[in-house]
């Protein structure tokens, strides 16, 4: 039986972005999708997705740090999606990112060891096989906090994973949740729930003579054009993680059961429904709907 998505979902999620500088987002554009000239650095693996973006209030989504905290939250998940492919991630993306520190030492910081994604070449180590994997759907993405610190800042970031849709490797019209085992059909007990939550650090940095977007970035594309050298400028990522936090023997952990709920409380659909949309299988993926804010086409 497949999960239809309840058009107030999208205008529920555009709720979240106003702020000074926000684009005005319609609800009804987000159910109604205009066919686009999808830019060719659009991978074919994820052009049936859209990352739909919310925050706390204050917080503006197309202007400042938010726009450096989605360029890196995006360009990580297309990565993965398309298997390790680090040429998907988003313009100055590679220098606003440090490498991984892979080390065994008790002083190394979590928040290093895999603040870019797994190459191709690091997943195939593993035994990673390309099945031809297909995403589709949509990934509601909330910013719950937003705070400086020092000379740059600290976002908190809720990533809801259970309307991001698969294809069935043996039967490409049948589809499942990425938080669905696609043996049984089953929700992976495994998760606490179907979000992520992730800290990123950024600082402030002089990417002279590569500048950044001077407009908003805000439109109807679902990636940044290649013609901008950088979205992330004048901002670098100085850390990130999605779950321990500090070195061995001072850790803590990023996603506090309170922060969870908050978590929760801020997608766009309930328990209920992220619990069925993340069971079973299902004869199409939920509507994607619009990119919100999206991207300038040029």
């Amino acid at each position: 039986m497949a999960f239809r998505v309840i058009p107030l979902v999208f205008a529920l999620l555009c709720a979240g972005c106003s702020g000074s500088g926000q684009a005005p987002v319609s609800p009804q554009a987000s159910t109604t999708s205009k066919p686009i000239q999808l830019s060719e650095n659009v991978p074919y693996q994820a052009r049936d997705l859209r990352f739909h973006w919310s925050a706390a209030p204050g917080i503006d989504l197309v202007t400042g740090p938010a726009v450096a905290v989605r360029a890196y939250i995006e360009s990580y998940r297309l990565v993965e999606y398309t298997g390790g492919d680090l040429s998907v991630a988003y313009p100055g993306f590679r220098d606003a990112t440090p490498e991984n520190i892979a080390s065994d030492d008790p002083e190394i910081v979590f928040q290093l060891q895999h603040v870019r994604p797994e190459t191709r070449a690091e997943l195939e180590k593993k035994g990673w096989i390309d099945r031809g994997r297909r995403y589709s759907g949509y990934q509601p993405i909330y910013i719950q906090d937003l705070s400086a610190r020092g000379a740059g800042y600290r976002a908190t970031v809720c990533i809801g994973r259970y309307s991001v849709y698969e294809s069935v490797a043996d039967s490409p019209s049948r589809f499942y949740s990425i938080d669905t085992d696609p043996k049984t059909g089953k929700y992976r007990a495994d998760y606490m729930s179907e979000i992520d939550i992730w800290r990123v650090d950024l600082a402030q940095e002089d990417f002279s003579p590569k500048s950044g977007p001077s407009a908003p970035q805000f439109g109807p594309v679902p990636v940044p054009s290649n013609h901008v050298a950088s979205v992330f400028s004048p901002w670098s990522i100085e850390g990130a993680s999605d779950g321990n936090w500090g070195t061995r023997n001072q850790r803590e952990y990023v996603g506090s059961m309170e922060l969870r709920k908050q978590c929760e409380d801020a997608m766009p659909d309930d328990a209920a429904t992220r619990r069925a949309m993340s069971t079973g299988f299902h004869d199409q993926p939920p509507p994607h709907g619009d990119p919100i804010p999206g991207w300038p086409e040029k």
